[in-house]
């Protein structure tokens, strides 16, 4: 089979070396390295070297031989796919019950790259055809609920770098400003007429057990179904999934 050219050979052997350890195999020296990869030694420490440098393995001593075992960045890359993939399949439950109790379109987006992106979309009875976020779409961090509840609760320095980056008059700035105040104090964020006309949403976070945020709950649709008597209903059932959902991620419920 002719080999894909589009493939570095360098990253594929690299990847071998980590995927020769296991749970039963935590530890490995080099020459076990080199034996299993079939690599010779001088190439085995050189791969091994360079992912000990950028902290995909480490160097540790079982007695006095010196040894090998997966790197603590591994577990951050890990947590960071557990929070993309492993969030949709949790926040499903929650959208499909938002949407039923509501009957608008119910989403979950999270950040990537410094936007949000809406990853699962559950569409309710009144969902809009032309005028609705669908799973796959990009939106700034500073339009619409589910963006803003994000932006919200990211900490402070990291907040206020993306706010600079929005290009913003001094007076856009000052109001995005206060309706992040508002949106922390409250818990929730309202977007009205943002992403499309004559369309509202409310935004909710969600925590991990680090009090960080990873995404957000959200509940979009016509404006008129997103009025001020409305909202209090809105905003509990929509709130009280995504503090449940956090839960599920190891939230303790204290404030943020």
């Amino acid at each position: 089979m002719e080999r894909d050219r589009s493939t570095i050979q360098s990253i594929e052997k690299a990847a071998l070396i980590l995927d020769l350890f296991t749970s039963k195999r935590r530890e490995l020296t080099l020459h076990e390295i080199s034996r299993l990869t079939g690599y010779n030694k001088t190439t085995a420490l050189r791969f091994c070297q360079t992912l000990e440098g950028i902290g995909y393995l480490e160097k540790v001593f079982v007695g006095s031989t010196p040894c090998y075992r997966l790197g603590i960045k591994l577990f951050h890359l890990g947590m960071r796919t557990l929070h993309s993939i492993d969030l949709a399949v949790r926040a499903r439950p929650y959208l499909t019950k938002v949407a039923g109790l509501l009957g608008d379109s119910c989403y979950l987006f999270i950040e990537k790259n410094n936007q949000a992106h809406c990853i699962e979309a559950v569409k309710g009875d009144h969902f809009l055809q032309d005028t609705t976020t669908n799973a796959g779409d990009v939106l700034p961090l500073n339009r619409g609920g589910g963006p803003i509840a994000m932006l919200s609760f990211f900490p402070e320095e990291r907040r206020e770098q993306l706010i600079n980056s929005f290009n913003l008059t001094p007076e856009e700035t000052e109001q995005l400003r206060a309706r992040i105040e508002m949106t922390r104090k409250n818990g929730y964020s309202v977007s009205r007429n943002e992403v499309f006309p004559d369309t509202a949403a409310v935004g909710a976070p969600i925590f991990n057990h680090a009090h960080e945020v990873v995404g957000a709950l959200s509940v979009g649709g016509h404006i008129n179904r997103f009025t001020e008597d409305l909202l209090p209903n809105i905003v509990a059932n929509l709130v009280g999934a995504s503090r449940r959902l956090s839960a599920e991620l190891g939230w303790d419920g204290k404030s943020i």
